[in-house]
């Protein structure tokens, strides 16, 4: 059974439309055609809110599906056991324990019905609900209808999902969040739920999924650039190291040298010369493996920075000093408008 959820705040409910699935864009909806552990229609739900959250709250940016794939894997398993039905919604429910003080589930604090039963089936008593499992208490200031059918349902995978996102976001208040920036994040999540032991569990499960088997959307790409793609997740937590070309730690072109000499493929060693490695590709046609660069202002002339591409609108980076190898959105907010070309290798 899932954790409970800390305190809600009020906020303002912002609809979302529903974009069906064949006019989905990368922009919209950034995540593989498929996650190991995922049911599909969960990880299309948290892919969904995650974009949609960026047109929403633009004070919060950096929210990926993998935060709230970290947290549904906490608060329920990622709904082991239970169906989705096209429209998201979720048989049987996901019901926590009665939330009595009796200490079930963690709670200690009695939480005294507020929904009539309505959510959780109980008339004495709140359960947390949902895939991410919120409160009846604070549903009615959270609760966001991620699907579009007019309904605000936390049974809906969708709605759930992106009530979460609203969530850790807003709880911040107007600074916002940058869901990118680790010390941010646990923040965020300690506000969710006020524990430390959940925040630490919460953030191991997104480093899984950072590196979880994973199928892309689109063109499949090259056997050498796949294999480049899954020898650098599994670089992620690493440290990022002026000059590192590994195994403890890496600068952004040690990484993708690194990453393309695993797959048989030698590269240059700086990033300059690693832009003229190969054909030029377009941002629609990435597969994984290929080379991304950006003039990021370094001392050595643009380009100054690089990531490679891993597959469903995402991309492993070394960002720079003092902060740890990551996996990020191409349309991350910081590099996209100081994007310069993406190469092929090999």
């Amino acid at each position: 059974m899932g954790k409970l959820v800390a305190a809600i705040l009020g906020i303002l409910f912002i609809p979302v439309v529903f974009i069906p699935a064949a006019a989905s864009t990368r922009t919209q909806d950034p995540a593989p055609a498929s996650v190991e552990g995922i049911p599909p229609r969960l990880l299309d739900a948290y892919t969904r809110a995650a974009a949609a959250l960026a047109g929403m709250e633009p004070q919060c940016t950096g929210m990926r599906w993998q935060v709230l794939a970290g947290i549904g894997k906490i608060e329920s398993s990622l709904l082991a056991g239970h169906d989705i039905d096209a429209a998201g919604d979720v048989s049987p429910p996901m019901i926590g324990p009665r939330l009595d003080g009796s200490g079930v589930g963690g709670n200690t604090t009695p939480h005294r019905d507020t929904d009539g039963g309505r959510f959780d089936g109980d008339t004495e008593y709140d359960r947390a609900v949902g895939p991410n499992q919120h409160l009846p208490s604070g549903w009615d200031t959270f609760g966001a209808d991620g699907n579009g059918d007019g309904k605000k349902n936390p049974h809906n995978v969708y709605d759930s999902a992106l009530a979460s996102a609203r969530e850790l976001c807003l709880s911040a208040g107007s600074g916002g969040v940058d869901f990118t920036d680790r010390d941010q994040l646990a923040d965020a999540l300690f506000r969710y739920n006020r524990s430390h032991d959940y925040v630490t569990d919460v953030l191991a499960a997104i480093k899984e999924f950072d590196t979880a088997p994973r199928t892309p959307r689109g063109p499949a790409g090259s056997r050498a650039g796949a294999k480049a793609a899954r020898w650098a997740l599994k670089q992620v937590g690493k440290p990022y190291i002026w000059g590192g070309t590994g195994p403890t730690g890496f600068d952004c072109s040690g990484l993708t040298m690194k990453a393309w000499a695993a797959a048989g493929v030698d590269l240059p060693r700086v990033t300059t010369e690693q832009f003229r490695a190969g054909p030029r590709v377009s941002l629609n046609e990435l597969r994984p493996g290929d080379l991304l660069f950006y003039d990021t202002g370094g001392p050595g002339g643009a380009p100054a920075h690089m990531t490679m591409y891993v597959g469903g609108g995402e991309m492993v980076n070394a960002p720079s000093s003092g902060k740890k190898i990551r996996v990020d959105p191409v349309d991350h907010a910081y590099y996209a408008p100081k994007f310069m070309g993406a190469v092929r290798p090999g």
